[in-house]
């Protein structure tokens, strides 16, 4: 149940990371961009295919942000309530005035 979630906003990776970790405590350093969060690895990444100008007017606009955080389970434990609940605790935790986030994944409906 890997997700993705679309981040666009004048942070970076460094302040992304911070921002969730500050957020949800439980998240534990891993790599340099990344943290283990309740059982999954989570990566924060530059998004190659990153436009200001089309994250601000084309209709799939998430496709041109900034930064892709994702989001793989490393225990087979975890189920897609799980992924969902994280999901949404994510999206509280990055989402602001100026940042905005979506979420990319087989479940994004129910986030």
């Amino acid at each position: 149940m890997q997700f993705l979630i679309m981040v666009d906003g004048p942070l970076t990776a460094a302040e992304l990371l911070d921002l969730i970790r500050a957020r949800l405590p439980d998240a534990t350093p891993y790599r340099r961009d990344s943290v283990d969060v309740r059982g999954n690895l989570l990566e924060i990444n530059t998004n190659e295919d990153a436009d200001p100008r089309l994250a601000a007017a084309d209709e799939d606009d998430y496709l041109y942000f900034r930064w892709r955080v994702e989001v793989t389970p490393m225990d087979r434990s975890i189920d897609e309530a799980r992924q969902i609940a994280l999901a949404r605790e994510l999206l509280r935790a990055i989402e602001g005035p100026q940042v905005r986030a979506t979420v990319c994944a087989a479940f994004e409906d129910r986030v």
